[in-house]
């Protein structure tokens, strides 16, 4: 990862940390910890494209998370810390359900079988009355104070989750410019010669399916706080866990560290705008929406930081030649 692009993560940070000292409008400070949130599941999401899988389960890692931590809360008094901490494990355990029977599925294959398995933890939460409550769903107990995660403003929320998505975004740098990311990169490109250098692929792909699964079980437990109400549509919805960081991934350009990122900077502001704004238009915000997205993909096939990496190619191409172009006529003046 160059430089630049670590500079440009530090400047975003220092801004994000300084943004509700001059923001202090509550509905901007909402629209931001929600884009953290998908900023935090869009990465972990990423963890797994870098590699070449692309997953649609997300949204049952983000709903167990959000349901440990409720019911664990709710029915047992576990102190909401404690609860996303446990909701780690429990999303990273439901990955291996999910990836060691699906291990040598490839493709659209791995893909459509990790959506029907979102379908099959939402009937299933559903189902289990007794402890979910349903389809009625679960609301958390309003215990004011930090201990609980639950204030009267939305400040310590958002530096809450700030805080996480520093240190996802810190391990993502981290990771891709490991050993780990190299092997990856180098397992998205050609599996089999990975092989035959030693390295053990599916011991790769169980692991960074789990590593996802318990950040993206982390974001969902703190939704669950954050939100006060959670029930299986929402929490397990494909659009909205699954589909949605899978766009962000790929809109601002999938396996790269910086664009999961801008995907979700970009996207989640624009959504929540639309559904604010077009509110008493039912069905409007989608369809332009979708306008954008394909626009986006129509012209950055690549993803925006893939379109920005061409156009900086581009112009340094075109500065080596121009100043070729000048020190040849330089040298013929001379003669």
């Amino acid at each position: 990862m160059s430089k630049r692009s670590i500079l440009g993560l530090g400047i975003a940070a220092l801004v994000a940390l300084v943004l509700p000292l001059a923001v202090k409008d509550q509905y901007v400070q909402h629209v931001a910890i929600v884009t953290f949130i998908y900023i935090g599941i869009t990465v972990a999401w990423n963890l797994m494209a870098i590699g070449g899988t692309l997953s649609l389960g997300h949204a049952a890692f983000f709903g167990v998370g959000a349901y440990t931590t409720a019911i664990l809360f709710i029915k047992f008094g576990v102190n909401p810390w404690v609860g996303i901490l446990l909701s780690m494990v429990t999303s990273a355990l439901t990955a291996l359900l999910l990836v060691v029977p699906l291990l040598r599925l490839r493709g659209p294959f791995f893909t459509l079988s990790s959506l029907a398995f979102v379908e099959v933890l939402r009937l299933l939460a559903i189902w289990a009355v007794p402890v979910t409550n349903g389809s009625s769903g679960l609301t958390t107990p309003s215990d004011q104070g930090f201990a609980y995660i639950s204030f009267e403003n939305r400040e310590p929320y958002y530096y809450i989750v700030l805080a996480f998505v520093i240190i996802v975004v810190a391990f993502s740098v981290w990771l891709y410019g490991s050993k780990v990311g190299y092997h990856l990169r180098a397992l998205k490109t050609d599996e089999q010669a990975l092989r035959a250098l030693g390295v053990r692929t599916n011991g790769l792909k169980i692991s960074i399916m789990v590593i996802s699964a318990a950040i993206t079980g982390a974001f969902g437990a703190f939704s669950a706080i954050y939100y006060f109400v959670i029930e299986p549509e929402t929490q397990f919805s494909m659009m909205l866990y699954s589909v949605q960081p899978a766009l962000n991934g790929i809109i601002g350009g999938m396996g790269t560290v910086v664009g999961p990122i801008i995907g979700a900077v970009l996207m989640t502001p624009l959504g929540e705008w639309l559904h604010t704004a077009f509110s008493g238009a039912q069905g409007v915000n989608f369809m332009i929406y979708g306008l954008v997205l394909i626009v986006i993909v129509r012209l950055l096939p690549g993803g925006l930081v893939d379109g920005w990496n061409r156009l900086f190619s581009r112009k340094q191409t075109s500065k080596i030649s121009s100043d070729a172009a000048e020190t040849s006529a330089a040298k013929g003046g001379e003669e």
